[in-house]
């Protein structure tokens, strides 16, 4: 009998070790992950809308998505300024892609007009899904200010709502296309613009 009690107060003893060695670790370091991911973040903000030079989190963004379809997707918004002037939007939003949830980033200047865009984590599919990072893809999504609503199409489009999918990535393509109305509808509600075209 004591054979039994020997093994398994061992593994205990070391299943109590590692436990106490990882929780040790997580409090030593959530801190410093944390103040990372704000910078990330912070990076991220600048990088789509690079005529702020700071950002106010929009508190009450919650009643502007209710009046608008899709704003469930929203994780933050944040107003842009420049000398206490508001030059523009930033809209962190989570999608659904083909390979799960895409992380977009995306700066709409107060004019209306999209500033950046910035794709985050993602599973999209490497090679194909992938591709919505790179700048053939993103950069159709520079300086547009879409007269409609955005869609994909399988050629090269002609107007600036029109942007041309990914081959053999449609849903990647619409995912990200989608996001990018999301935040162009909620920077339009939120400038009093009526909230964009329906």
């Amino acid at each position: 009998m004591r054979d039994i009690f020997k093994p398994a107060g061992i593994l205990f003893a070391i299943c109590f070790v590692v436990t106490a060695a990882l929780a040790f670790t997580y409090v030593g370091t959530r801190d410093i992950i944390a103040q990372r991911a704000a910078e990330e973040e912070e990076n991220a903000r600048m990088e789509v809308l690079a005529a702020a030079s700071y950002f106010e989190e929009i508190e009450n963004i919650e009643d502007y998505k209710n009046d608008l379809p899709e704003t469930g997707m929203v994780k933050s918004a944040y107003k842009g300024l420049n000398s206490d002037s508001v030059v523009g939007y930033v809209f962190a939003l989570d999608t659904k892609g083909y390979g799960g949830n895409i992380s977009i980033v995306v700066g709409i200047n107060s004019d209306g007009e999209v500033t950046g865009v910035k794709i985050g984590d993602n599973k999209e599919t490497p090679g194909l899904g992938a591709k919505i990072t790179e700048d053939p893809f993103i950069s159709q999504f520079n300086n547009i200010k879409p007269k409609d609503r955005l869609k994909v199409v399988k050629n090269k489009g002609t107007a600036d709502e029109e942007i041309n999918a990914i081959s053999g990535a449609t849903i990647s393509s619409k995912a990200v296309v989608n996001a990018v109305q999301v935040a162009i509808d909620l920077a339009a509600a939120i400038s009093g613009e009526g909230g964009g075209s329906k």
